[in-house]
């Protein structure tokens, strides 16, 4: 049987690991668009150039997949964080239950303390999720203005 105080461990680290992922994602996203798009405008407006309208059709869906990228991890720790906060706290209800069955029901404090570590894992669950739900929607809004940002650009090139 699977020791249930580690895998509760476990969640909680898994649950930090995403908010770390979903945050250096965030970052390099935002780094993305103040320091590289510009240059790559300038790349862009070269290549555009004299292109027919295929190759300007492929340069459009280029930039814009560059533009979206990293949103679907950010996606996935949105779905994710509350789903194994939800988990964190069912393992610890399990956990504060067996310290029950082994001690007795009258060490309250080992069993609340129990119920509220496990209930912990539920709001670093939601939190993580609240917080990875802006960056998803910032980075989208940023995806969005330089997608059309880009299309202008072809447009007038033309």
């Amino acid at each position: 049987m699977v020791d249930l105080e580690i895998a509760h461990k476990a969640v909680f680290f898994s649950l930090y690991f995403l908010f770390f992922l979903a945050s250096v994602v965030f970052i390099e996203r935002l780094l993305y668009f103040i320091f590289t798009f510009p240059a790559e405008k300038k790349l862009l407006l070269k290549e555009a150039e004299g292109a027919d309208e295929k190759t300007v059709e492929v340069l459009y869906y280029t930039y814009a997949s560059k533009l979206r990228k990293g949103r679907g991890v950010v996606a996935f720790v949105v779905t994710a964080s509350p789903l194994l906060g939800l988990l964190g706290t069912v393992l610890g209800i399990m956990n504060s239950f067996t310290a029950m069955a082994e001690r007795g029901i009258s060490d309250v404090t080992a069993v609340s303390r129990g119920i509220a570590l496990a209930l912990e894992a539920t709001a670093l669950g939601i939190v993580i999720a609240i917080v990875a739900l802006a960056y998803y929607y910032i980075l989208g809004g940023l995806a969005k203005s330089f997608e059309t940002e880009v299309k202008k650009l072809l447009l007038k090139s033309r």
